[in-house]
């Protein structure tokens, strides 16, 4: 790409450099820290590359990129040359088999974190590859692992696409280091020491860090020592009791450093030091372009296209939902971002996005109405979540800051709507009826997306999920709105098939919910066991990890027919209905839950 070309960006702002060209261009003939990903590269607060390159070029670093370099191809890697102090390998946003493999484990066709939707840019097990290729060409330049896939793999993990328990990721990637969760301060303090003159091997553990020790002489006196790995790897009680260790020590408000024994060596995990919500302020208005890089000259990216108007308001989650990992990433404490540094953003996007029509398309975070909550114990809690088997009465759950960001945010000029598309928790919701009304009547873009999950009372206390009855009082609230107003809103509701606990017979039951209430499902999420989830623990293990209780986990051929009774109306899936009605000596239902189309596509053999 022409040095000119890689010039044109947003208010003369720069990109950081892809390749030697574009760092010489800044006048800069080496880099300090290269770092390696799996995505196109966004410039924008919302991607993890671009925002760890940005905080550190804000410190006086030279900090490059190589997104998506080709697998096929080691010299790839090489389009900035050797880094003064390490590389940083990410397999981007999401871990990369989750990316390319759907539940049913077939080949994704399309990656909303590449150019024009295209599959096929990121190897599988990303982090591995990349780490390979570097040292082979830089063998003696340190590589520290980063981003999802890495954090969440930093333990022994079950992996569901080997179907089998394997051992952390910092030693099957052979990486030097491995950070965890939102490591910015982490990425900071390991190469300011490395600026510093300190050689790699002395480097004191960082925060957010796993990092191979051959004894524990350097640790603080109290740690969490984890069961042995490989007992971890060959024993599945062995294996929940080791994960519900670490998970409890992962909620407490100050945890300890855990270790996790392997023959001859140990993998030591430091706790985490967070961004204050003061720094994390401060993060949004480094000088990123908010732009996808010039090198994919105006192709689409339909990541960067959610993102584009839409903020981020805070970090971190306390539901602690069985098949979620967030808490085990962001953290379980949330920190919020001020009003002013989001009415600033949002400003932001107003005046140098040429093609903002005045409709933010979210702003929220993990789940948006967590915004301005937090804990007021000033005890140690170990609660798996903070609303789950009932709302904590030391959680404070003021929607308070929010209604008043929300007011704020829809009166700033060139602001039309203001939407709510990272979700909402519609337990809380229930707790403010003001804001309820604020929600309907505001920030409803025709529908609202909320994820009961499931109807069964037996499922969803697997999941660690409010009981059904909840949702059904926020629908009814929400329907008597609209009938009130005369408006048409519609609520879109998320269900998990054959989750941990689901029985083909909850299947059933959730069929004919739907069936009764006219609900036809365009989605349904069929559970994909990811690390580092209780779920997934309870899915290899067959036990819930933190009571040793047995549960029923849907496998094989199960987790069609679960996923089938949820969608009956789809033609393909008429022969696994049949099937499962079959199993449940329940064939009266066929004609009630299956379409006339779907019946005589059966007949005629064409579903084939």
């Amino acid at each position: 790409m022409p040095v000119a070309e890689y010039f044109v960006s947003i208010c003369g702002m720069h990109f950081l450099p892809t390749t030697l060209d574009e760092a010489r261009a800044l006048g800069w003939d080496t880099l300090d820290i290269i770092l390696v990903s799996g995505d196109a590269y966004i410039d924008h607060p919302s991607f993890g590359p671009a925002l760890i390159g940005r905080y550190l070029e804000a410190r006086g670093f030279k900090v490059g990129i190589i997104p998506q370099p080709n697998w096929r191809d080691p010299s790839s890697v090489t389009a900035l040359g050797k880094p003064n102090l390490f590389f940083c390998v990410s397999a981007g946003n999401i871990d990369s088999l989750v990316n390319n493999y759907t539940a049913d484990k077939k080949p994704r066709r399309t990656d909303m974190y590449s150019p024009n939707n295209e599959a096929g840019h990121r190897p599988d097990r990303a982090s591995i590859v990349y780490t390979a290729m570097l040292k082979r060409l830089y063998k003696n330049t340190p590589v520290a692992l980063g981003g999802v896939e890495a954090s969440l793999r930093r333990f022994v993990h079950y992996d569901y696409w080997d179907d089998k328990p394997r051992r952390s990721l910092l030693l099957d990637a052979k990486a030097d280091l491995l950070l965890y969760g939102m490591s910015e301060k982490a990425t900071l303090y390991l190469a300011e020491q490395l600026r510093a003159g300190v050689r790699w091997e002395d480097v004191p553990q960082p925060p957010n860090s796993t990092r191979a020790c051959k004894t524990l002489d350097a640790l603080p006196q109290k740690y969490l020592l984890l069961p042995p790995a490989e007992k971890a790897l060959a024993d599945k009680k062995v294996h929940a009791e080791h994960f519900a260790l670490y998970f409890r020590e992962g909620r407490r408000k100050k945890p300890r450093t855990i270790v996790e024994p392997y023959p001859g060596r140990y993998l030591v995990t430091a706790p985490p030091d967070n961004l204050s919500g003061s720094e994390l302020d401060e993060l949004f208005f480094l000088p990123f372009t908010r732009a996808p890089h010039p090198r994919y000259k105006n192709t689409p990216i339909p990541a960067y296209d959610f993102v584009r108007f839409s903020t981020i308001t805070h970090r971190g989650c306390f539901g602690g939902c069985a098949f979620c990992a967030i808490s085990q990433h962001q953290g379980r404490q949330i920190i919020s971002r001020s009003e002013e540094s989001i009415l600033k953003e949002l400003q932001t996007i107003i005046c140098r996005d040429k093609d903002f029509k005045g409709i933010i398309f979210d702003l929220g975070g993990p789940t948006a109405n967590m915004y301005g909550m937090r804990c007021q114990s000033a005890g140690e809690c170990l609660r798996g979540s903070c609303l789950y088997p009932a709302i904590c009465p030391h959680l404070k759950t003021s929607h308070a800051r929010q209604k008043a960001l929300l007011s704020r945010a829809r009166q700033l000029p060139g602001i039309k709507k203001v939407l709510l598309n990272s979700g909402i928790r519609y337990d809380l919701a229930l707790l403010d009826l003001d804001y309820m009304e604020m929600l309907f009547t505001h920030h409803v873009g025709g529908q609202l997306s909320l994820a009961p999950e499931h109807i069964c009372g037996e499922v969803l206390r697997v999941m660690g999920k409010p009981p059904y009855e909840l949702y059904v009082k926020f629908l009814n609230k929400f329907l008597a709105f609209n009938k009130k107003h005369g408006i048409k809103q519609h609520i879109v509701p998320y269900f998990i098939s054959a989750h941990p606990g689901s029985t083909l017979e909850h299947a059933l039951k959730l069929a004919l919910y739907l069936n009764e209430h006219h609900l036809k499902l365009e989605q349904v999420q069929n559970f994909t066991p990811t690390p580092m989830t209780a779920a997934t623990a309870m899915y290899y293990t067959g036990l819930d990890p933190f009571t040793k209780k047995p549960v029923h986990i849907p496998r094989g051929e199960e987790r069609a027919f679960q996923k089938a009774l949820l969608q009956p109306h789809l033609p393909k899936n008429y022969r696994q209905v049949a099937k499962a009605l079959k199993i449940l000596e329940r064939t009266d239902l066929l004609k009630k839950l299956t379409r006339p189309d779907s019946r005589d596509v059966f007949r005629d053999g064409r579903d084939r």
